[in-house]
């Protein structure tokens, strides 16, 4: 017969109090913290997901972290750029208004002055720098100042040509700047075409348009020979390569207000002014040329500061800005394209941050789906657990005490 000693009785209800008493506690902790899964034991698979879900939480919330670094730089980039255009269409402005025909030689150096200034003004604008003291257009030489302006006036830059890439998604690394070198230099240009003409009271301009073999313009002369006399006259348009053949004819329309245009080979230049019967122009078109946006403004201060001879200036000054300005053309479309491309990626920022904010929700939903507790559940099982913990008390303490002697 077995015999049951009052040790073994005491020992197995406190061994069954003490795992009720565990379980309500448990209970009660995870109702506190508003979870199921306290330690990975409480569902093992779903702690490993959960796990899974709050790294890729994590990374997109660095990712968006990221992306707001990216906006601040592309911003000030981009506002930075619409400040030097607006700047570059001033010298245009000053340029256009100084070979009108009318300025003297003193209006054209204090027009030089007005340029000189705003070139100063364009080199602290390329030489901005973020919140973080670094220089935002030097590539990856942050601490190092992109352009340098010399006691002599010419600008140099110090940069390299490398982009500040930034990962901004799981799957995308984003240009947070861009290099000096691809906004300010490398600019296609031509350099001034060289004149001859009968009279030095042809006013003359050229500007390239659209070359398609640049070595071309470079060979030949280009001569416009004017029959009979203004307003009746005829013209026609000889290349050096076969001078005795025209190629282009038609009635001249040049007058000091009016210009006859010619176009070919992708060149046009103008020819204005009364012609008397047997007057001529050649045009000799410069060498395509690559440099940067402070070298044409210097080219500018330059012509404006020695217009030459009073004779010749007119002719010389007119074909010098008219050659700038289609460079500094050029230069601005240029900066325009730069600022397209960083407005361009904002709002490619902007639908990642959509994207991410919509990832973010559904992490947050799948974490709560696996780990969120079940309130009605939790408290309907601490209300089962303490009635039966209570009971179970209640029991011990009623035969605790007895003994085979007590029972008879």
């Amino acid at each position: 017969m077995l015999r049951i000693s009052n040790n073994m009785i005491y020992g197995q209800n406190m061994k069954r109090l003490s795992t009720l008493q565990a379980e309500l506690m448990k209970t009660q902790q995870h109702i506190s913290a508003n979870t199921r899964l306290l330690t990975p034991a409480d569902d093992p698979v779903a702690a490993a997901r959960v796990l899974d879900l709050k790294q890729g939480q994590s990374m997109n919330t660095q990712f968006a972290s990221n992306r707001g670094t990216a906006k601040d730089a592309l911003n000030l980039q981009e506002s930075t750029l619409a400040s030097f255009g607006s700047r570059i269409q001033d010298i245009q402005t000053l340029l256009v208004s100084a070979g009108n025909g009318t300025y003297g030689e003193e209006q054209l150096r204090v027009t030089a002055s007005e340029i000189r200034a705003i070139r100063d003004e364009l080199v602290g604008y390329a030489n901005t720098r973020d919140a973080f003291g670094n220089y935002i257009f030097s590539g990856h030489q942050v601490g190092v100042e992109p352009f340098y302006l010399s006691p002599t006036g010419s600008i140099s830059y110090k940069g390299d040509n490398g982009q500040l890439q930034i990962q901004v998604d799981a799957a995308r690394y984003m240009a947070a700047s861009d290099p000096g070198s691809a906004i300010f230099m490398g600019i296609k240009g031509t350099t001034a075409s060289t004149v001859d003409a009968s009279r030095n009271d042809f006013m003359i301009g050229v500007k390239l348009t659209d070359l398609q073999n640049p070595a071309l313009l470079a060979n030949y002369t280009y001569r416009v020979e004017i029959t009979g006399n203004t307003p009746a006259a005829t013209y026609d348009v000889y290349r050096s390569d076969n001078p005795g053949v025209s190629i282009q004819s038609g009635p001249y329309t040049g007058r000091f207000n009016e210009a006859l245009v010619v176009s070919m080979d992708g060149m046009e230049f103008t020819v204005n002014g009364d012609a008397v019967n047997g007057d001529w122009v050649e045009v000799s078109p410069g060498q395509p040329v690559r440099t940067d946006v402070f070298a044409y403004i210097n080219e500018a201060l330059d012509l404006l500061e020695n217009p030459g001879s009073a004779n010749g200036r007119s002719t010389n000054l007119s074909l010098g800005l008219a050659s700038l300005m289609d460079n500094l053309a050029t230069s601005l479309d240029q900066i325009l394209t730069a600022r397209g491309s960083a407005g361009t990626r904002l709002k490619e920022l902007g639908a990642l941050n959509i994207s991410g904010t919509s990832k973010d929700l559904q992490y947050t939903e799948s974490i709560s789906d696996l780990a969120d507790l079940d309130y009605y559940k939790a408290i309907s099982d601490l209300y089962i657990q303490r009635t039966t913990l209570e009971a179970a008390q209640q029991t011990f303490m009623m035969t605790q005490g007895l003994s085979l002697f007590r029972l008879m």
